[in-house]
């Protein structure tokens, strides 16, 4: 006969394939602001993967320094929690058109502007898979409308500026006139 168990069986640790189950549920805004460093070293680490991006020697520095400022436009718009229900909501970004300027100077190309907006947003859906045990599923959806439009205005912005200031009605320049 086995004698009875007095001592209580202590829980086990999660295996490291399990990941234990956060109790409260975080904003996609909250999980970019929370990681924002983990995210802007993520986003590194692939330009430098990026064959198209490592044409120039650039620092560290002089391929991030724009990052936390748009990470942070972002995740303010975020905060606004208003899907957009026009061609944008965006709203002018002095870090983008700053963006623009200083890597037309650095002898990026337009192409490689896109490039590095494309990994942005890679990243930052990235991010968010990584968080996936913390993120609030009834606004993901939302959210993820609103990264898409504020990181493709931010380039727009960027991109204007990259070309010299294009005018934000380029569209008309484009549109036969009625003679």
């Amino acid at each position: 006969m086995v004698a009875p168990l007095t001592v209580p069986i202590a829980p086990t640790a999660p295996r490291s394939h399990e990941k234990a189950q956060p109790t409260t549920k975080e904003s996609v805004a909250a999980i970019l602001k929370r990681c924002k460093t983990f995210l802007i070293a993520d986003w590194l680490t692939r330009t430098k993967r990026t064959p198209q991006l490592n044409r120039l020697h650039l620092s560290d520095e002089q391929r991030t320094g724009h990052l936390p400022k748009l990470v942070d436009d972002l995740v303010a718009r975020l905060g606004n929690a208003k899907v957009p229900n026009k061609d944008s909501d965006a709203t002018a970004s002095p870090a983008a058109v700053e963006h623009g300027t200083f890597r037309r100077t650095q002898g990026y190309s337009a192409a490689m502007l896109i490039h590095e907006s494309r990994l942005l947003q890679v990243t930052i859906f990235g991010t968010l898979h990584e968080n996936l045990s913390a993120l609030d599923f009834s606004l993901l959806l939302p959210d993820v409308m609103i990264i898409a439009d504020e990181v493709d205005s931010q380039l727009t912005q960027t991109m204007e500026s990259f070309t010299n200031g294009a005018p934000k009605s380029a569209k008309a320049q484009f549109v036969k006139s009625k003679e």
